[in-house]
């Protein structure tokens, strides 16, 4: 399918009419690579992406390596305590020039022939120099747009994206969450984990939202920590909260503007939590709406378009970088409020090995889910999936527990089941694909 006629018949690929009772994709959003090529273009090489966390370049030297779609790049901090983010391909013959996807290097110098660059991105080294060369048309080339929120760097190549505070929007309350829980900030828990999963990006970013799966493939994981805690053995901070898995208990969904999208579910034993330690400084500190939702509300939210931040048992940073219509790879890390306990740090560690590692009781499950899907998607004899439910249940703006907060949604339903939150989520993925977004 050529450019010209994948743009024409972009809009057929949604069908949205809300209005009916219907709001369904054409299966082929999954699986067809022309689609999957103006994604990257149009989306990943054009929006705001999640790059990292600035715990993970904290000092003068310390670089981290990823990609914007498939441009690699590397995130570098400088002397005076500021980040620049340069494309990661020398001046001269284009090698990635970080030796690791993340270290310290005050110089960094070109593995195969010897250039030589500073943190700045000046080139001051040329192997074998010949006389008169002007060393400052080899100097690194900048990504053209980078900001931070909270200690989360984002960065794009382009120049014409919105501010990232615009961004954001509604999304981030929800990041303000995570990030107030220490007066010192959120780091990165040394180690993470990547995997590769067969299946569309997409679909990862539906599930890291999707209340309404939780009760079907986790219930070996909710059976398991029952019976392990019967035992007597894990209490306080050793238990894991599995009360939203069993479900009954109150929940909600958001569609929060510019594709983001999350959902919460109210903890049955809050106490169990790793943050629950630090409920009296928080009292003292933040609003009580701030703190109930901190404290009692597991909170899963996805950014638009390749990171999800989670609280729940645990904390997580999970990003995506989409390899092909078939196949993207997830890398995980452990975020933690700096200066808790070392009894909550090994709690929070143990529950985020029990439910986010690949080695664990959850993410395992939902990468077998998410490969069935997009393997029954190839089944052009079904070719929508629909996003139905919850369409009778649809509040416009905020409900009642956003308005307190402080936040704004698009929309909302009071039921993770529901599926209103993913409208918002392919309307923006159109207008995006359709090179309609300004911001």
């Amino acid at each position: 399918m050529d450019g010209s006629i994948l743009t024409d018949n972009l809009s057929k690929l949604v069908d949205d009419r809300v209005d009916e009772g219907m709001f369904r994709v054409d299966r082929s959003v999954y699986i067809d690579e022309s689609i999957f090529e103006q994604e990257i273009s149009n989306i990943f090489e054009k929006c705001w992406i999640f790059l990292c966390h600035e715990s993970q370049v904290a000092n003068h030297g310390d670089y981290f390596w990823t990609e914007i779609g498939r441009q690699p790049v590397f995130v570098h901090r400088q002397e005076d305590g500021s980040l620049k983010c340069f494309i990661n391909a020398c001046s001269h013959r284009a090698a990635i020039l970080t030796p690791f996807r993340q270290g310290n290097a005050k110089t960094l110098t070109c593995r195969f022939h010897g250039w030589t660059y500073k943190c700045s991105g000046n080139c001051v080294g040329i192997k074998n120099e010949e006389d008169g060369t002007d060393r400052s048309r080899f100097d690194l080339r900048e990504i053209p747009s980078l900001a931070s929120y909270q200690g989360f760097i984002f960065g794009s190549l382009s120049v014409d994206v919105p501010a990232l505070d615009d961004w954001l929007g509604a999304a981030k309350i929800w990041i303000d969450l995570m990030a107030v829980q220490s007066t010192e900030g959120l780091e990165v828990v040394p180690g993470s984990s990547t995997y590769k999963t067969d299946g569309n990006w997409k679909l990862q970013a539906e599930n890291s939202v999707d209340g309404y799966h939780v009760s079907t493939v986790h219930r070996v994981f909710a059976h398991t920590i029952a019976a392990r805690e019967s035992k007597g053995e894990y209490t306080g901070i050793g238990k894991t909260e599995s009360g939203r898995i069993s479900g009954g208990v109150p929940t909600a969904s958001y569609d929060l503007g510019n594709g983001h999208m999350a959902i919460w579910a109210q903890h049955t034993t809050p106490e169990a939590r790793p943050i629950w330690e630090a409920r009296e400084r928080l009292k003292n500190e933040l609003p009580p709406k701030q703190v109930e939702w901190i404290l009692t509300k597991g909170r899963n939210l996805y950014i638009f378009p390749n990171v999800m931040l989670m609280d729940n048992p645990s904390t997580q940073i999970r990003v995506m970088k989409p390899v092909s219509a078939n196949q993207v790879d997830i890398s995980v890390y452990c975020v933690a409020p700096k200066g808790e306990s070392t009894k909550a740090r090994a709690g929070r560690l143990r529950k985020f090995e029990d439910f986010y590692l690949t080695a664990g009781m959850a993410t395992s499950d939902d990468l077998a889910a998410l490969e069935d899907t997009h393997e029954g998607s190839m089944a052009r004899g079904a070719k929508w999936s629909e996003f139905n439910r919850g369409l009778k249940s649809i509040t416009h703006g905020a409900d009642a527990d956003a308005r307190e907060l402080g936040f704004e949604p698009q929309a909302c339903t009071d039921n993770w089941n529901h599926e209103v939150l993913y409208h918002g989520f392919y309307r923006h993925w159109l207008r995006m694909m359709k090179g309609e977004f300004q911001g």
